[in-house]
Parts: structure tokens; C-alpha cells; sequence
């Protein structure tokens, strides 16, 4: 069982308090009662940085920061999974598509 699996948080989100989260783990990573609360804090990450104007590159370089992350393979897969340019408005994305998409590459959906 993977992080993501493991912290019931599918796209691997650092804690902040999350309405839902119950703590974090050593690496400073929300963990979740249960896999659907994991998925609204997902969702609402994203829909709050629809909110911020960003690209789907200006959201990904945060939310994966190169210091931590191959943020470059990292944009290119979602926006692969996504079938859009790096250059889309965050907006104009399904809150739900994208955070399954990071969810695929957080390896969320990996069988162990």
C-alpha cells in the first residue's frame, strides 16, 4: 500500500487544516478518515485554484513543485490523461478529471 493509499488521500495533499483531514503523516502529507473525504479535499484544492486564474502548468508547478518532484513528467502525464495543452485555464478542466488524472500518477490506483 502506497502513501496515497495509505493516507486515504488520492493526490498525496500536504496537510492544511483540511476540513476533513484527521492529522498528517511524518512527511507533512493529510491523512483522511476514508477514501471519499480524501476526494472532496482533492476536489476542492482544485476547484480553489480554478478560482486563482491558473494554468494547468501554473497549478501543477505548485502543487508539484520541482524540489520534490519531476514536475515536468509530472504536467506532461496530466496533461496527457487530459487530452489538453499545459497552457489550459485550470478552469475550463473537470475538477473530477484532473484530480483522477494526479490521482494516476500519485500511483493511487496502483494494485499492490
Amino acid at each position: 500500500m502506497n502513501k496515497a493509499q495509505r493516507n486515504k488521500n488520492p493526490v498525496n495533499l500536504r496537510f492544511a487544516g483540511q476540513h476533513e483531514a484527521v492529522g498528517k503523516d511524518d512527511d507533512g502529507f493529510a491523512i483522511f478518515p476514508n477514501d471519499p473525504a480524501g476526494w472532496r479535499a482533492a476536489h476542492a484544492q482544485i476547484e480553489l485554484d480554478q478560482g486563482r486564474g491558473l494554468t494547468l502548468e501554473q497549478f501543477i508547478s505548485k502543487f508539484a513543485p520541482p524540489s520534490e518532484n519531476d514536475t515536468k513528467n509530472y504536467l506532461r502525464f496530466v496533461a496527457l490523461q487530459l487530452l489538453v495543452k499545459p497552457e489550459v485555464e485550470l478552469n475550463l478542466l473537470s475538477k473530477y478529471a484532473l484530480a483522477g488524472a494526479m490521482a494516476r500518477m500519485e500511483g493511487y490506483f496502483n494494485k499492490d
